[in-house]
């Protein structure tokens, strides 16, 4: 039986200590009509000595940009150069097991994305005894992306997509995380469905560009951190706002709307009510309590300043209550 071309795309940079590994990964997927397309993003180490042995294999595409364009750039660019009508994507530094390609695809039917679960190891590839979804609430998402306005759940490493997403989700907005854009196009054009099944060894180490969600901050963050994550979260729901595909456009313009007033440096109390009321949604990914969603909207409905405002705020006579 004919089965569609699906694209595996890679992209790499300095990944000479897994990168071997990796490929035979993808090469011994059981999936029988598959290409690999990896783009290097001008490697200093041994990956492209590692890449050129695979150059004359039929089923690679492999290119060597001339000088270092990010990750995302070189991941539009790996992206474009996929003929098949699906597309998976690979870190360069995971191991996959040999049925990924063949599930995802029989799980996929006629939506836009199917992602799946993943086990943690080590440098070593010895077992963290963890999966993705200890950590966060796995779903499905149909014709609704509010889930996604300040956090992710679909991992690039575990997704696949059809290839017309493509014209919704490239370009990926500056400074954001492609496969959580990808996500949130996805969930507005055919949907998302999750593959309860782990299908990948995702490698945790001092190297991995995206950290984790095993990654807990710790304590408060310092006033200047916490007032960059708020300009960084207005431009992401300005992102929301102005996205042509977008089914709640009035759920983000007032969220939008009541996050321009934390600049005035007080508690926005029509924020706090409205992140109470649309909790659910806002935490659909967490597995958290009514008191930590409480003790977390509080968090997330004070007032932000520069510290350059904070400090002749305090030296006014007129003192505001800035949490």
């Amino acid at each position: 039986m004919d089965v569609p071309l699906i694209s595996i795309v890679v992209c790499t940079y300095n990944g000479e200590r897994f990168l071997a590994e990796q490929i035979q990964s993808l090469i011994n997927q059981t999936y029988p009509n598959l290409e690999i397309v990896i783009s290097d993003d001008h490697s200093t180490d041994r990956t492209r000595s590692i890449l050129s042995k695979y150059e004359k294999d039929r089923r690679f595409t492999i290119v060597y940009n001339e000088k270092n364009l990010g990750f995302t750039k070189n991941f539009e660019l790996a992206s474009l150069l996929a003929k098949g009508n699906f597309i998976a994507f690979s870190d360069q530094d995971d191991i996959w097991q040999p049925m990924k390609i063949d599930r995802l695809y029989n799980a996929i039917s006629n939506y836009s994305l199917v992602y799946s679960n993943s086990i943690l190891i080590d440098d070593n590839g010895k077992s963290l005894n963890k999966k993705l979804s200890d950590f966060r609430k796995m779903k499905n998402f149909i014709d609704d992306s509010r889930g996604f306005a300040f956090h992710n759940v679909v991992s690039g490493h575990t997704m696949m997509i059809k290839k017309d997403l493509l014209q919704y989700a490239l370009p990926v907005p500056a400074n954001f995380y492609h496969d959580w854009w990808f996500a949130i196009q996805a969930s507005n054009v055919n949907g998302i469905i999750y593959l309860d099944e782990t299908l990948t060894l995702y490698r945790q180490h001092t190297d991995t560009v995206t950290k984790t969600i095993v990654d807990k901050i710790t304590g408060s963050r310092k006033r200047t951190i916490r007032y960059q994550d708020y300009i960084r979260d207005l431009k992401w729901l300005q992102l929301f706002k102005e996205n042509r595909i977008e089914k709640h456009r009035l759920f983000y313009n007032r969220l939008h709307e009541l996050y321009l007033i934390k600049n005035e440096g007080r508690f926005v109390w029509p924020l706090f009510f409205f992140l109470l009321k649309n909790q659910k949604i806002i935490f659909l990914f967490f597995k958290k309590n009514l008191l930590s969603k409480l003790i977390e909207i509080r968090k997330m409905a004070r007032g932000e300043l520069k510290n350059s405002e904070f400090k002749l705020r305090l030296k006014s006579p007129f003192k505001q209550l800035i949490f």
